[in-house]
């Protein structure tokens, strides 16, 4: 009987491990449950995808597949505007899953989260992990190297995000991504765009009304997809942080003026 008992207990160890994932593959069942969190995310039913992947986590949290079902909770909490929410459940995704997709996608997902809240150097070490677990020249590549790029001129290094800008021209070609980043690629200095027009009137107008407020303004014509464009810009700042403090008096007269570089 003594004998025995050693192995029962493991038995009934391997019964619970089997159970619970214990790092293995989700069962067939806990498949259904990940499959049913991805579509009500598709559906924007943000609710049912963080009601099924709690459900998930709590019956198979320590298989394989974890990461991927924090990762989709994450990303319902996103939606919802949960951002401290959001930022743990992909913080977990990133660390503890096996699949390379799934923490790429999760580590973008943070990156645009320090780059929304102006950490530039958070957001540039997260675009550069996701582009490590992403193959050369695949989706979500292109968005990982523009948005790269975009960081490090946020923070002045523009012979560096020059080099991601071409990554994306060269291993993208054709795609629209690429065209923002032909448009980025030669950028030295930050200005703001007050408008865009296909009439050089209008956009001569424009120009008046702000230089008879004090801003240096003048009209930069483009190609654009349907012909001709006249951008009118507002000065040359050397910084994103002083070009963003002249959009706030050029919003005075163009409420949909933005900041851009040239």
């Amino acid at each position: 009987m003594l004998r025995r008992a050693p192995i029962t207990i493991v038995c009934c160890l391997a019964a619970i491990g089997f159970a619970s994932g214990c790092g293995g593959s989700a069962p067939p069942q806990g498949r259904r449950l990940l499959a049913e969190s991805q579509n009500s995310l598709v559906r924007k039913d943000y609710k049912g995808t963080i009601n099924t992947t709690d459900r998930f986590l709590r019956e198979y949290g320590r298989t394989r597949e974890a990461g991927r079902a924090y990762y989709l909770r994450g990303k319902a909490k996103l939606a919802m505007s949960n951002t401290a929410g959001a930022k743990a459940d992909l913080e977990q995704a990133a660390d503890v899953s096996g699949n390379a997709d799934v923490r790429a996608n999760a580590r973008l997902a943070l990156a645009q989260l320090a780059f929304d809240s102006g950490n530039m150097i958070a957001a540039e070490n997260l675009y550069r992990s996701a582009i490590s677990d992403i193959e050369v020249g695949k989706t979500p590549g292109d968005h990982a190297y523009y948005r790269l790029g975009c960081s490090l001129q946020r923070r002045g290094k523009w012979r560096q995000a020059e080099l991601e800008f071409r990554k994306v021209i060269e291993y993208f070609s054709g795609s629209e991504l690429a065209r923002r980043a032909s448009r980025r690629v030669n950028a030295t200095a930050w200005t703001v765009q007050a408008g865009a027009f296909g009439n050089e009137t209008r956009a001569s107008s424009l120009v008046k009304t702000l230089r008879a407020s004090g801003l240096a303004s003048d009209v930069k014509p483009v190609l654009g997809k349907s012909g001709p464009l006249f951008i009118v810009v507002v000065s040359r700042y050397e910084t994103y942080q002083q070009a963003a403090r002249a959009l706030y008096s050029v919003k005075k007269h163009q409420a949909d003026a933005f900041v851009t570089v040239r």
